[in-house]
């Protein structure tokens, strides 16, 4: 009797641990679960303006030292920056920022053909980027800060001639209307959607002359 009462005290303590462990274990998985952000607006529409007869290439953007990372950044205080744990974007932003440019151009039909990242590909024209700025200011309400500095070339100028013909930096604050992580992805969106809006238009014009 006393064995059996033994045996089924060992079998009640193994059982109890193991479901100690796997509670334990679950709440870990769960702990470490990451979201994955990116920007997300509708492409312009095309124009109606007369199509330029160039083909752009437009570089992968680099980013800044500051946030060359897929984590999601903040900031609250001068020379400080944080970052969500659990949060991050779908790619570097120099990545999402110059991918979603050159889709913006394509549609636009404003150039006779646009390339992303495609060095082999015949192109009149060559578009580079740096991604200067791209946090989330959190003081007050919160504002998404998206700055970008972009250089047009002329890649048919030989010789002696100047091959840029434009460099211009473009920045934008656009507050941040819900809270937490999907709340900016909504800012910044709105942001990279006005600052396209602008460089293509800029560019365009560039190209008149």
């Amino acid at each position: 009797m006393l064995n059996n009462l033994s045996t089924l005290t060992l079998l009640m303590s193994l059982l109890t641990i193991l479901a100690v462990t796997d509670g334990c274990t679950s709440i870990k998985q769960a702990s470490l679960e990451i979201h994955y952000y990116t920007i997300e607006y509708d492409p312009p529409l095309p124009a109606k303006d007369a199509q330029r007869p160039y083909s752009i290439n437009i570089e992968q953007f680099q980013t800044s030292p500051l946030y060359d990372s897929n984590r999601i950044v903040f900031k609250n205080d001068e020379y400080l920056r944080d970052e969500y744990i659990y949060h991050k974007w779908r790619a570097h932003p120099g990545e999402l920022v110059s991918f979603f440019l050159a889709r913006d151009f394509l549609e636009t039909g404003r150039f006779k053909a646009i390339f992303y990242a495609d060095a082999s590909a015949h192109h009149t024209h060559l578009i580079t980027g740096v991604v200067e700025d791209f946090y989330q200011q959190a003081s007050n309400a919160g504002e998404a800060i998206l700055s970008l500095t972009i250089t047009l070339f002329d890649k048919t100028r030989r010789g002696s001639g100047d091959p840029v013909m434009m460099q211009k930096k473009y920045s934008l604050d656009v507050a941040v209307e819900e809270s937490g992580p999907s709340g900016l992805a909504k800012a910044m969106s709105r942001a990279m959607q006005q600052l396209s809006q602008d460089i293509i238009n800029d560019v365009y014009d560039q190209l008149k002359k």
